[in-house]
């Protein structure tokens, strides 16, 4: 089968190339991909910029949906030709005090798709039927993959945030988690959703307008610190969002976040900060960090999709054939494409 390979940890070291389909065990499925979403850290693992090693030789892709091809011995509740999306966790121990307490995600074994194991940027995937769900009658192919980044904004504002009725939120980044985010905030029922974007961020500031942001700031224009602090109370955002993950988003979330209030930084940074995180001290904020997600969250929000809650097709802005893949990386670095999604090629 042809798969977009990362095959060394240098810059541009990755390919089309065809591999062996994947064998699967008694407790897999093989899906037969449809659609795979490309995430920002795709390119960035492509230019070798992340913090983390990538195993290498390694197929990319880590949010797809698919149709089930094949089942393993010991598989129940799953057949040949499921609609089905799939979590991230490729592997994980199932033993240790985290999988026990459904924090699996962070389990010191795990292995995530597109990172430790390989990928759905391909024909074919093998998945543990334990991570596996069924995509219900009113969710699409192709918005399915896009399961996975929403489950990344309701982890941060659901099961890791306070967020009330009411609130002021700030939202650092107008990406693909940072709409998401918007969507979700407006659900629960924030009655400021501030969307803050940078130089060339215009069309995706008018998409956070579409999604509920109740107001936007390029902050090439404009000094988001003061627009924030001049609405209400005068004491700033009570949940800022930084979906950016740059050291300059964080100094933003600590300048504009009220105190007592909270910081739910999602977005990763691999430079040190460069400033002194005392501020946040004095101010007595909480500040959350998010990564990843488990089942329940993935079965909420596929809920939310069925229930048309939010709108995650209209994110795509770009669908592509996969050795089209560089394309769409370069889609997604320039900012001309808010989501690509990319189809298997035979």
């Amino acid at each position: 089968m042809k798969a977009v390979v990362k095959y060394d940890n240098v810059d541009g070291a990755t390919e089309l190339r065809d591999v062996a389909v994947p064998e699967i065990g008694p407790d897999d499925v093989l899906v037969k991909v449809a659609y795979t979403g490309i995430c920002g850290s795709d390119p960035h693992m492509h230019h070798n910029k992340v913090t983390y090693k990538v195993n290498v030789p390694l197929i990319l892709g880590h949010e797809f949906s698919g149709i089930i091809e094949s089942v393993g011995d010991n598989v129940k509740g799953f057949k040949v030709g499921d609609r089905v999306t799939a979590e991230t966790h490729a592997d994980y121990c199932g033993r240790c005090i985290l999988c026990r307490t459904n924090n699996y995600h962070v389990c010191r074994e795990r292995k995530g798709y597109g990172f430790n194991v390989d990928g759905a940027f391909a024909q074919y995937v093998r998945v543990p039927s334990r991570i596996l769900h069924k995509l219900p009658p009113n969710v699409s192919m192709k918005e399915a993959a896009l399961t996975e980044p929403l489950c990344v904004a309701y982890s941060s504002l659901v099961k890791h945030s306070n967020l009330k009725p009411g609130d002021l939120v700030a939202v650092i980044g107008p990406g693909p988690i940072g709409l998401l985010c918007v969507q979700i905030a407006k659900i629960i029922g924030a009655s400021d959703i501030v969307v803050i974007g940078t130089e060339g961020d215009d069309a995706r500031l008018e998409l956070a307008k579409e999604f509920g942001a109740t107001m936007v700031i390029n902050s090439s224009e404009k000094d988001p610190v003061q627009e924030i602090m001049g609405m209400r109370d005068g004491y700033g955002a009570d949940i800022v969002v930084d979906t950016a993950g740059v050291s300059a988003a964080l100094k933003l979330s600590m300048d504009m976040v009220r105190p007592c209030g909270q910081i739910n930084k999602i977005g990763w940074g691999p430079k040190p900060v460069g400033f002194s995180l005392d501020p946040l001290i004095s101010k007595a904020v909480t500040m959350n960090f998010t990564f990843s997600h488990n089942w329940d969250v993935w079965e909420a929000c596929l809920t939310l999709m069925d229930k048309k809650a939010v709108n995650l097709e209209k994110l795509i802005t770009h669908e592509l054939p996969l050795d089209k893949w560089h394309e769409g990386f370069e889609l997604i670095e320039s900012r001309q494409g808010m989501k690509v999604v990319l189809t298997p090629i035979g």
